[in-house]
């Protein structure tokens, strides 16, 4: 049986480009053909953030017409959304829609990843990819840019990885992980005065369609509501889904400072940087950019059940670059994270009442991501890099 299955899917329509690019370009059109004419809520936040910057009204407010929500990321973000919001709100939501999913598709082929690589993770993550997209929301771009960042560091373009590091920043701070990869980086200065004429350019671009005053007093109304926001995720079925999430949920203790936990979660993730003999290793540099997409995900606060694309990245990233066999235990260790991180959100392909009872309300997506990111680091700290990736032909 599981000869016939291995047998089914290396059949070269799975691994055909052709195949792979009409799904990717299928999943953003049914979705959107079936929000079609309707009120998409997520959608009207991010297209408020043109507007309200054009009008210089707030852009953290709770307008009625967002139904009690409002926006969470920077001025900047006026920009990016602002040909969609110039459209149609059906015809807007439409290219919205497929705009996320180029951005992720060209991430992934622009990686510097084998062939069978890539096309696993394509299918890997497949059904993760359409979470944000039913909602609308950015963070499908946002994991495609973590990969292009590394992909701009490997490749040494310091200009392009300051851009989309600086970009990202400025949209919604998470940006602020690509620091990780600068130990990888050749041109050092080069990198550093980028970042400096990257954040000059963001910061001041949103006033040429505004103003100055107005600008700088959204930054100050931004952090406020970033705090705002940090207080009510704090038991927020829908929110928080991470690793703090999930123990102040089990816990049901709000007594404490998510910081007795954040701070040793970074110095945990500071600890592979030690090890300098490894940095010229592909494996290493692929194994923190796992680190980084898992990281994102498990200690902060805002992160929601759509977020985890990057996590499913870092999956992939994590299996198939190690430079040594991975396990049967790894093997079976990734497939439970594809189903609880991913499938576990599916009402056709879970048990919903798992998801609801259990799942969602302990923010126990977080729990796959958590096992392997402690492992992950255990082998960072512990494991050579040095020798050949595995599986370093091209099928």
């Amino acid at each position: 049986m599981i000869v016939s299955i291995k047998s089914f899917f290396r059949k070269p329509f799975w691994s055909d480009w052709r195949t792979i690019t009409f799904i990717y370009m299928l999943m953003p059109i049914i979705i959107s053909i079936q929000k079609w004419g309707k009120h998409c809520n997520t959608y009207q936040i991010y297209k408020s953030v043109y507007y309200n910057c054009i009008d210089q009204l707030s852009l953290f407010d709770f307008y009625p017409y967002l139904e009690g929500d409002c926006n969470h990321y920077g001025p900047i973000f006026a920009y990016v959304i602002a040909p969609f919001a110039l459209l149609q709100d059906s015809w807007g939501l439409l290219f919205w829609e497929i705009f996320l999913v180029a951005t992720f598709f060209v991430s992934v082929l622009y990686m510097p990843m084998l062939r069978w690589q890539k096309v696993f993770m394509f299918w890997f993550c497949a059904h993760e990819v359409m979470t944000p997209l039913f909602v609308e929301q950015y963070d499908l771009a946002i994991a495609a840019t973590f990969l292009l960042i590394f992909a701009c560091v490997e490749k040494q373009k310091p200009v392009w990885a300051a851009f989309f590091i600086v970009l990202t920043i400025f949209i919604k701070l998470y940006g602020v992980m690509g620091f990780a990869f600068f130990f990888f980086i050749k041109d050092k200065k080069k990198f550093i005065w980028s970042c400096v004429l990257w954040s000059i350019v963001f910061f001041i671009a949103p006033m040429f369609i505004s103003s100055a005053d107005y600008i700088i007093q959204q930054y100050f109304g931004w952090y406020d509501s970033l705090v705002l926001k940090n207080n009510t995720n704090m038991f927020d079925s829908s929110n928080n889904t991470s690793l703090l999430g999930m123990i102040r949920k089990i816990s049901h203790c709000s007594t404490y400072s998510d910081l007795w936990f954040i701070i040793p979660g970074c110095l945990i993730f500071l600890t592979p940087f030690r090890r300098i003999d490894q940095f010229k290793n592909p494996g290493f540099r692929y194994a923190m950019l796992t680190s980084v997409t898992l990281f994102i995900c498990l200690f902060s606060t805002e992160t929601e059940s759509y977020g985890y694309i990057s996590a499913m990245t870092g999956f992939v990233v994590w299996y198939v670059t190690a430079p040594w066999k991975r396990s049967r235990w790894d093997l079976y260790l990734l497939v439970y994270a594809f189903i609880f991180t991913s499938l576990c959100t599916s009402d056709v392909l879970f048990p919903r009442w798992i998801y609801v009872d259990w799942i969602r309300p302990y923010a126990l997506k977080a729990l796959p991501s958590a096992i392997i990111w402690f492992y992950l680091m255990w082998e960072m700290n512990i494991k050579d890099y040095s020798t050949k990736i595995i599986g370093n032909t091209d099928k």
